[in-house]
Formats: C-alpha cells, sequence, structure tokens
C-alpha cells in the first residue's frame, strides 16, 4: 500500500469515526395543526431525542392531518403503524372517559395554574396511562391554552350571550356549559366550524384563541372574548407497540425526554396565546375580556359541571378526586 492509498485510507477512517450513528429506528409523529404549540412541540422533541439517542432514533414530523384525520392517527398509534400523535386527550375519551375530567370548566384560576396542574407528576403519571391497555400512552403534556369565544357579534357581558348558538363538543357536559351561560350548545366537528360561521348557522365557536387565529377565523368573526372558562391541554401520545420494539435505553430516551420538556412547552405555548391576541387585533378584530365580576360569575355558574358530570360518574370520578386534589395544591405562578 503506497502512502497517498494509507493516507486517504486514514482520512476516510477518520470520517467515519466522527459521522453520527445511523438511524436505527423512526419515530414518526403527526398532528392535524400546523404551525402552533402541537407542531413547535412535536420539531422540539425530534431535536432532543436525536441528540439523546446520539441518532438511533430519527424523528418525522407529520402536521396538517398528513397521517389522517383524528380517528385514523388513533387508529395507526393502537396499531403500532404511527409511532407518536400530538392532540388533546379528549379524542381518547373512547378507549378511557377518564381523559374527559380536564374538559371540566371553571377550574383553572389561570394558564399557569393549568399547566402546573397538568404537569403535577402525581397526576401526569396516571393520566397519561389511561389508555395503556389501548395499547397508546402519553409521554408529555402541557397546556395549549385557555378557551375563548370567537363570535359574529361582540359578547362584553354575560347578557350577550343569552341565545347564540355555539360550536361545543359533542358531550353533555360542553351543552350543559352552553345552556349555563345562556347560550345553545350545537355539536360539530372542528372542520365544518369556518364555514357554519360564514353562512350565519352558528353564532360562535368555543376554542382557543391560538388555533382558531391560526385558521384566520378572524376572517369571518371579528370579535373574540377570552372569556377562560376552561382550558385546552395536549399531550404527545406514542404507540405501545412501537415502543416495545425498542431497546430498553431507548424507551427510557423517549419517555423522559416528553416528561422533560414539559417546562420549555408551557413557556413556548404561552408565548402563542401572547402573539395570538396581537394577531386577531392585526387583522381587525377586537378582543375582548369580560368585568371581573362577570368572570367570577362565568366560573361560578361553570365550576359545579364537574362535580355534576364527573364526580359521580364510576368511570371517571377517581381521576377526577385526583385532579381536584392536585390543582387545590398548585401553583398559578409560572415555574
Amino acid at each position: 500500500m503506497n502512502s497517498r492509498t494509507t493516507l486517504l485510507a486514514g482520512v476516510a477512517l477518520a470520517i467515519l469515526a466522527a459521522a453520527p450513528a445511523s438511524a436505527q429506528y423512526t419515530m414518526r409523529i403527526g398532528m392535524v395543526t400546523i404551525n402552533d404549540p402541537q407542531h413547535t412541540l412535536a420539531k422540539k422533541y425530534a431535536e432532543e431525542v436525536g441528540k439523546r439517542s446520539g441518532g438511533k432514533i430519527t424523528v418525522q414530523v407529520f402536521p396538517a392531518a398528513q397521517l389522517g384525520k383524528i380517528p385514523r392517527q388513533i387508529e395507526n398509534l393502537k396499531l403500532g403503524a404511527q409511532a407518536g400523535f400530538i392532540s388533546p386527550p379528549g379524542f381518547f375519551s373512547g378507549i378511557n372517559r377518564a381523559f374527559e375530567v380536564l374538559d371540566a370548566p371553571g377550574l383553572f384560576k389561570n394558564y399557569w395554574h393549568a399547566h402546573n396542574t397538568l404537569t403535577n407528576p402525581e397526576f401526569r403519571e396516571k393520566y397519561l396511562r389511561l389508555a395503556e391497555k389501548g395499547g397508546v400512552i402519553g409521554v408529555s403534556i402541557f397546556n395549549y391554552g385557555p378557551t375563548s369565544i370567537a363570535s359574529l357579534k361582540p359578547i362584553r357581558k354575560i347578557e350577550d350571550m343569552k341565545g347564540l348558538k355555539i360550536r361545543v363538543l359533542a358531550t353533555k357536559m360542553e351543552s350543559q356549559l352552553a345552556s349555563s351561560l345562556g347560550m345553545a350548545g350545537i355539536p360539530m366537528p372542528f372542520s365544518e366550524v369556518l364555514p357554519a360561521l360564514q353562512r350565519k348557522t352558528i353564532d360562535g365557536c368555543r376554542s382557543s384563541i391560538v388555533v382558531m387565529g391560526a385558521l384566520k377565523f378572524f376572517t369571518t368573526t371579528k370579535f373574540v372574548t377570552q372569556i377562560e372558562s376552561g382550558t385546552v391541554p395536549s399531550a404527545l401520545w406514542v404507540s405501545k407497540r412501537w415502543l416495545d420494539k425498542l431497546p430498553k435505553d431507548l424507551q427510557k430516551i423517549v419517555q423522559d425526554t416528553g416528561r422533560d420538556i414539559e417546562a420549555w412547552s408551557g413557556k413556548m405555548s404561552w408565548g402563542y396565546n401572547e402573539r395570538a391576541v396581537e394577531l386577531w387585533k392585526k387583522n381587525g378584530a377586537e378582543v375582548i375580556r369580560l368585568s371581573a365580576a362577570d368572570q367570577a360569575e362565568v366560573t361560578a355558574r361553570l365550576a359545579p359541571l364537574g362535580d355534576q358530570f364527573l364526580g359521580s360518574d364510576p368511570t371517571t370520578k377517581d381521576m377526577y378526586a385526583l385532579l381536584k386534589t392536585v390543582l387545590a395544591r398548585s401553583s398559578d405562578k409560572p415555574n
């Protein structure tokens, strides 16, 4: 072997030694949103898992329902055809109704009270495993943000809600929530809401100001009232079939990374909520807050609904009791 060949061989070996280990596992994470806290969380998680695994796990992110609508992606998780999915927990209530406890209105003082409650180890460990028997476990949870009502007419006080037809989730508790505030709850898929508002078949929608802003609701609803009657949690769910195929050390990385970035996720999502207010204003919408007295009245009317619908139901009462215990001692300040 001549000196030139020896030199080239040495360079090749050096490059191979410096190159990262090739990925042995691919983790596909889907969501139905894009350019929002869920999408941003997925990208951060992908970066961290890649680093922590030394390149042994490559995470691919598929926003905007590229892997299918919500029911399809949940089914993919159960079958092991998809590794991860980010969504509010309520969509998994078909596997375990206890997921609905976080939909209880009037419980949280503010954004941080909700986020700190969700990420409290005593609560999160049990809550994120509610679908384990269905083949799905949660590895990360955060507060997407408080609820608001985007409407065709301004809602400046409680009386302004009377008689409005508002989109709600298809649950008895959501329908009663609307009734408690003088409105009529109209269940419908979220994808149908904006066209319904444009046709004026409904008067408003209760959801996150972030996701409604991302979908440009402000082109139709020129008013959004930050009533904060509840919160919208979101979580990263992982297929147990996929996870079980990993070596133990990589399983630990997948789960630990989700937990470790929750403080970051809270601050990230809080930033999205603050910027959403300015987005609505910039696009000609009015962002409204109720008076302190009216906000207190909203909370007083809605807080009993959790006890009514969740506290006495055998399928939800234990998790609901745990939620109330944890939130009673959770901070309402950022960590």
